[in-house]
């Protein structure tokens, strides 16, 4: 009987991530104590023990994720998703406007008989109302 019968893709891509990374790690980890009893030569050998230390649990942070990700994928795989929610109800109309008086076209508007002069304002900061020299 096949051990992986009945478990998706990403549960078995987990569990594979899971394992390799966690042997990984306990192997390193044991590499890493004969190390401490049998002091070697050169230097080099604490980076491969980083490397493959980092390595082994990177495998394991990405198989702990894909488990997380395949869990919470499974129900749209089998097909018992959830139906959508019904749709939103369309929004109320807008409330009507209040009325405005009509205007009375033979009332002319009535205008300053003397105004006072204004100035013109320039983009260039001088407000005076002067005209800049060119």
């Amino acid at each position: 009987m096949f051990f992986f019968s009945r478990t998706s893709p990403p549960a078995r891509t987990a569990l594979l991530y899971i394992t390799v990374g966690t042997l990984t790690l306990v192997w390193t980890g044991v590499w890493y104590a004969y190390l401490l009893n049998h002091p070697p030569s050169h230097d080099s050998v604490h980076y491969w023990i980083g490397g493959l230390a980092l390595t082994g649990l990177t495998l394991l942070i990405i198989g702990l994720t894909v488990g997380h990700i395949g869990r919470a994928a499974r129900p749209a795989e089998s097909g018992t998703a959830v139906a959508p929610a019904a749709p939103a109800p369309a929004p109320a109309a807008p409330p009507p406007m209040a009325a405005v008086a009509p205007v009375n076209p033979s009332v002319q508007p009535v205008m300053p008989s003397n105004p006072a002069p204004v100035g013109v304002a320039q983009p260039w900061g001088n407000n005076t109302g002067a005209v800049p020299r060119q």
